[in-house]
């Protein structure tokens, strides 16, 4: 017969391997949410006018494309994604949201260090930046065509 701390060690041991099952269940999830995200986003943003680069805000970034990454290629994924454009607010959220950063009382100067201090982006208005590298042409008949850097 098991003694008090025996049954208390066992009883321990089994919590913490229930707590890493749902752990790993809880990521698993998230994955799969992303992709339906992204996959509604995705779907959304399919239109015959295939010459502009769809906005993709808030839950409708697919998430999983900037996890792994610096924050400074997350916030450049970010801007592409947003026609070149990129406000310093949406993005905190986002990454937050993608693990890149944690929600602090001075999240927000964090994120406008990050984004000045890369060299990449440029102020367009209070709060809200252009990266460099992304450039809008317009041709005869007025369309306007969206190139972006070859990486």
């Amino acid at each position: 017969m098991y003694s008090k701390d025996q049954t208390i060690q066992s009883l321990t041991e089994h919590l913490v391997g229930l707590e890493a099952k749902r752990s790993i269940l809880v990521q698993e999830i998230d994955k799969e949410i992303e992709h339906v995200r992204a996959t509604i986003a995705s779907l959304r943003n399919t239109s015959s006018d295939h010459l502009h680069e769809p906005k993709i805000f808030g839950n409708e970034f697919p998430i999983a494309r900037i996890k792994g990454m610096t924050q400074v290629q997350a916030l450049a994924t970010i801007a592409r994604s947003q026609g070149g454009l990129i406000q310093a607010q949406e993005a905190k959220n986002l990454l937050i949201r993608a693990g890149l950063m944690r929600r602090t009382k001075n999240s927000t100067s964090t994120i406008h260090s990050v984004i000045i201090r890369s060299g990449r982006f440029q102020r367009v208005n209070p709060g809200e930046y252009r990266i460099k590298d992304f450039a809008q042409s317009s041709n005869a008949e007025g369309d306007t065509t969206t190139h972006l850097p070859l990486q």
